[in-house]
């Protein structure tokens, strides 16, 4: 009983895992020292069972090559020393000879289906490991999917609710006002028409937005890009918000009226509407707003950089600004408006263009923050021109 739990203990396993040196040396010390023994002490009862135990250390470490090693290296020093040293094979010596070859052989045999019984156990374990953490990934990433979804749930219905109930109560406006007059005035009810407009507008904005970044994973990465200058773009997505009247702040340009960008029009649109939305959205009222650009060194990429005075973003949060359906904890109950999928769109895009996107704050109220993005450029020669600059006040 004692016998088999050693045997079946931890330990020959945690032989196994011993440097390959300390086994190879054991195995070929226990086999010189067996074999020693056999030819010089134990021929007098003519037994030549001791190499059992170097045949038991060779094959359960190197399986079949070390159960052979021992077995014909016992034949080879047992028919030498019958031999050169006993001249002839007696009857006794002979006897044992046969016998312990036996033996060796199915305890060779046993050892290396021992091992190879191991060898299985440990790859279905780490098999089954394999299987248990792929199923604890696939489970966390679950959990996080259906609490993005929940997040997107929560965030596109307080973003849908204000701009419908607000639309939904203009045309309600509208409608009692026709029914009690008969007609409605232009100078005095034009007013609840675009201000319905606008929401009507929003809405769409939102509902674009979800589509945009449901298709972000299945298109082929690919856009029309053109020579556009930067700041006739940029001044078109300023004169959207001045319709709209959807700013309370100043804008300050500094982009050279000679600086052309390769990119799709109406990405690049696109990308500059998000990063000045979230301007407006954060930056105090009459406060102001910097759009610049510049070329940088080396690369002749022009770098674009929306910077506003708001209350800036934390430096834990700035990872995880680009995300999906990401929005900052202060946000989530707040009264600033959003989905989650602006800046992750934003990102994309501008990748696809060839530009990278990034942000630069410390979180101070105040100080605000710079959101930067790069694309690529025409010649560095065309600005040597000083920027342009001028201020913009709000509307």
């Amino acid at each position: 009983m004692i016998i088999c739990k050693w045997l079946t203990g931890p330990w020959p396993r945690y032989f196994l895992k011993s440097p390959l040196l300390v086994r190879l040396s054991l195995c070929i010390f226990s086999f010189l020292i067996c074999a020693i023994l056999h030819m010089l002490v134990i021929p007098q009862i003519n037994s030549g069972y001791i190499i059992s135990i170097p045949m038991f250390l060779a094959s359960w470490t190197f399986e079949k090559r070390g159960a052979c090693t021992v077995f014909f290296g016992h034949m080879l020093l047992s028919c030498l020393y019958a031999i050169f040293w006993l001249h002839y094979w007696p009857a006794t010596y002979l006897t044992s000879f046969i016998g312990s070859t036996l033996l060796l052989s199915i305890e060779g045999c046993l050892m290396v289906s021992l091992r190879y019984i191991l060898n299985e156990s440990e790859a279905a374990r780490q098999t089954t490991n394999q299987a248990i953490q792929q199923v604890k990934a696939a489970y966390e990433q679950q959990r996080q999917l259906n609490q993005l979804k929940n997040q997107f749930i929560l965030n596109v219905n307080h973003e849908l609710r204000t701009p419908l109930a607000a639309a939904y109560g203009y045309l309600e406006l509208l409608l009692h006002l026709l029914e009690e007059n008969g007609t409605l005035e232009k100078d005095a009810h034009s007013v609840y028409i675009k201000n319905a407009l606008n929401y009507c507008e929003e809405l769409t904005r939102l509902v674009n937005n979800v589509l945009d970044s449901m298709a972000i994973g299945n298109d082929n990465g690919q856009l029309q890009v053109e020579t556009l200058n930067l700041l006739k773009s940029v001044e078109e997505v300023i004169q959207h918000f001045n319709t709209l009247g959807e700013r309370q702040q100043s804008i300050q340009l500094e982009i050279s009226r000679h600086l052309f960008v390769h990119a799709n029009a109406q990405c690049l649109r696109h990308v500059l509407y998000n990063l000045l939305s979230n301007a407006f959205k954060y930056a105090p009222p009459q406060s102001q707003v910097r759009v610049s650009a510049h070329v940088e060194q080396g690369t002749g990429n022009v770098c674009i950089c929306v910077k506003d005075a708001g209350p800036g973003i934390p430096p834990e949060e700035i990872p995880l600004l680009f995300g999906q359906f990401v929005r900052l904890q202060r946000d989530l109950g707040g009264p600033v408006r959003g989905s989650g999928l602006g800046l992750y769109i934003s990102k994309h895009l501008v990748e696809v263009m060839g530009g990278r996107i990034w942000v630069e704050s410390r979180g101070i109220p105040g100080e605000g923050s710079s959101f930067c993005f790069t694309l690529p450029g025409i010649g560095q020669q065309r600005y040597s021109e000083k920027s342009s600059s001028y201020s913009e006040t709000a509307r």
